[in-house]
């Protein structure tokens, strides 16, 4: 898990370069330039599953247009106790994929892939995390590249987003539901 090449392609791919900043970014610097949020791809990868859960949106890969962005397997690597970290909170999290709380604890947890079985679980649970991930590319993509068209409107958005999200977080709920999780 999280030691392999990653791409995407068609709209997400372009959603993706539209919000990093990469030197990849320069053959079609027209079409992407917008003010970046993030600094590399591996940023978007790992802070977009969250936002897609926040704001409980999933993505479906859309070759409608054209577009490729990737990730070697080098840079998912470095970070991979991140990723692995960020892939923990959306399985323990998501409910709507499954409602069983030790089922989630399950997946959370078991990063085993010697059996295919085991390997088809993983995969599963990844297509979860992606599904996030594209769903947070696309809230982003809503609020900074389609929303933001000059430099007042993208630091008043940033400002927004930050505080509608920080103020969205009831620190005594998330408490009591963590304790609700480990008292089973």
């Amino acid at each position: 898990m999280f030691n392999n090449d990653f791409k995407i392609t068609g709209k997400h791919a372009n959603y993706w370069k539209d919000l990093c900043e990469l030197a990849g970014n320069v053959p079609d610097r027209d079409q992407h330039a917008n003010f970046k949020i993030f600094k590399a791809y591996i940023d978007a990868y790992i802070t977009c599953p969250i936002i897609g859960y926040h704001y409980n949106r999933k993505g479906k890969i859309d070759n409608s247009v054209p577009g490729e962005a990737g990730m070697l397997a080098a840079i998912i690597t470095k970070r991979s106790a991140e990723l692995k970290f960020v892939y923990q909170i959306i399985m323990l999290l998501d409910e709507e994929s499954e409602p069983d709380p030790d089922r989630r604890i399950y997946r959370a947890f078991n990063f085993s892939e010697k059996t295919e079985e085991d390997r088809k679980f993983i995969a599963e649970n990844m297509a979860i995390y992606n599904a996030y991930f594209l769903g947070g590319l696309e809230v982003l993509h809503e609020q900074f590249v389609d929303e933001c068209l000059d430099r007042d409107a993208y630091l008043l958005k940033m400002y927004q987003f930050a505080k509608e999200f920080y103020e969205s977080q009831d620190g005594e709920a998330l408490e009591s539901a963590i304790n609700q999780i480990l008292n089973k």
